[in-house]
């Protein structure tokens, strides 16, 4: 039995670790990233791995099966002189994971001592076929060394700015200045709308016109979560909604927000399209749902990777 099946009165901890991005597995050790020294020593061991991130992808082996690419870290930490794109991710039953960038470090990635058979590809598209802490670890890698790739200048003065604390800090080069970042992650409500049998959809205009999902947006300065929720089904549907149940949560490092999840319960049905956000919303009855989830109908439902999928395979079991 999974013990991560859907259920009732599942709280939101098991919920979130069902979704697609997310383990347990992962021991971020904090504290390691304050020791330079330990790095430095981590880097030499054999038991030590470095994830590559190229932009939006991540490196993964075809065969026999998908999974994630890790290179020997001894043997990248040879060819780096600067340790500024390299960020320490944590440790899991004796290995220590690193992720670094493959665009600012091209030459210090050692290709020759990987099999053929390898691509760069989307975690977005293979992320379901790999083992899920893997997906988990490369979420995490792609993340930061997104917001490393955004933050190599200060914001305040211009000038740029250096990696501590084992790539989880930056601070401004300027003497002067000498601004501290942090990794940022930005929130977005994610939530489905149900009314009876029926589920509320949208299709956006850059979608295929089968292809709906559920409804969701950034959090804005001064809101709450709560209030995001029933702001953005306004917005985009021009549906009220009521009685918000927390679900659960996603990294979604797309580039870098967190997916905070929603059922919600409408009080008003009639659909208004009042921004250019959605090209169609609709409400769909429980069984066009378990159609689409069976591969039949027309109606095509969100990647399984996605918080969207659970919310709505939840609420199907539900009702």
């Amino acid at each position: 039995m999974n013990r991560f099946a859907a259920s009732d009165d599942m709280d939101p901890l098991l919920r979130s670790l069902r979704n697609g991005l997310v383990s347990d597995r992962l021991g971020r050790e904090s504290h390691k990233r304050l020791n330079p020294d330990w790095v430095e020593s981590a880097l030499s061991e054999a038991s030590s791995f470095i994830i590559p991130v190229r932009g939006e992808d991540s490196l993964f082996y075809r065969k026999p099966e998908p999974r994630a690419a890790l290179f020997p870290a001894p043997a990248v930490r040879e060819r780096i002189t600067a340790l500024d794109n390299l960020v320490y991710l944590g440790h899991h039953r004796g290995e220590d994971f690193f992720a670094i960038s493959v665009y600012e470090t091209v030459n210090a990635i050692p290709w020759e001592l990987l099999d053929e058979g390898l691509a760069f590809d989307s975690l977005w598209s293979t992320g379901m076929l790999i083992d899920q802490f893997e997906a988990s670890l490369l979420a995490y890698a792609r993340g930061m060394c997104y917001w490393h790739h955004r933050t190599k200048f200060c914001g305040a003065c211009g000038g740029d700015t250096r990696s501590e604390r084992a790539g989880h800090m930056r601070v401004c080069a300027n003497e002067q200045c000498q601004s501290i970042y942090f990794p940022r992650t930005d929130p977005a409500v994610i939530v489905l709308v149900h009314a009876g049998e029926h589920c509320l959809l949208g299709n956006k205009s850059s979608w295929p016109e089968n292809r709906f999902s559920t409804l969701a947006g950034f959090v804005e300065p001064g809101e709450t979560v709560e209030q995001a929720v029933v702001r953005e089904v306004k917005e985009e549907t021009g549906v009220d909604v009521n009685t918000l149940e927390y679900h659960s949560s996603q990294p979604w490092p797309f580039p870098g927000s967190v997916m905070l999840g929603f059922h919600a319960t409408a009080t008003r049905q009639e659909i208004t399209l009042l921004d250019d956000e959605l090209r169609d919303a609709r409400w769909f009855s429980r069984s066009e749902i378990l159609a689409a989830k069976a591969g039949t109908g027309w109606l095509r439902l969100p990647s399984r990777i996605s918080i969207a999928r659970r919310l709505v395979e939840d609420w199907c079991q539900t009702q």
